[in-house]
C-alpha cells in the first residue's frame, strides 16, 4: 500500500511540475501608481502581461538565470572563504604619525650635502620682511 501511494505522489508531482501556472491564466493585472496588483484600485489601469516569448526562449532564459544564480552563489562562497582566511592574519595598522624611513642610499646622500652655516645675526627660522622694514643701514 505504501509503495502505491509513493508512486502516485511522484506521478502527481511530475504533472504539477509540467502544468502551467494557475494564477496567470486570464487574471487581469492592475497598475496602481508604482504597484502592480491583481485587484483593481482607484485610478488604476489594467495592464496586459502576456509573455510574448516562445517556450524555448522562456526555457533558455530560465537556464541563464539559474546559471547566473549558481555563479553568484559560488562567488559568495569564495569571498566568504577569502575573508575568513584573511581575518586570522594580523591586521594592518596604518599610522599617520610615524615617519617613513629613508633607504640607506638616500640617508647617505643626504649626509654628504653641506649645510649652510647660519650667520650670527640671522635666526634659524625664516621670516619675511617688507622692503625697507629691515635693519637700517648706516648712513655714510
Amino acid at each position: 500500500m505504501k509503495k502505491r501511494i509513493g508512486s502516485i505522489g511522484s506521478v502527481l508531482a511530475a504533472l504539477l511540475a509540467l502544468a502551467p501556472p494557475i494564477g496567470s491564466a486570464g487574471a487581469p493585472t492592475w497598475r496602481c501608481g508604482n504597484v502592480y496588483t491583481d485587484r483593481p484600485c482607484a485610478g488604476g489601469k489594467p495592464i496586459d502581461v502576456d509573455d510574448g516569448r516562445s517556450v524555448e526562449q522562456q526555457r533558455d532564459a530560465d537556464v541563464a538565470a539559474r546559471e547566473a544564480q549558481d555563479a553568484a552563489t559560488r562567488m559568495e562562497r569564495e569571498r566568504v572563504r577569502f575573508e575568513a582566511r584573511n581575518a586570522r592574519r594580523d591586521p594592518i595598522v596604518l599610522d599617520s604619525r610615524s615617519k617613513p624611513t629613508q633607504p640607506a642610499s638616500q640617508a647617505a646622500a643626504a649626509s654628504k650635502h653641506k649645510k649652510k652655516k647660519a650667520k650670527k645675526d640671522e635666526p634659524e627660522y625664516f621670516s619675511a620682511r617688507a622692503p625697507g622694514s629691515g635693519k637700517k643701514s648706516k648712513a655714510p
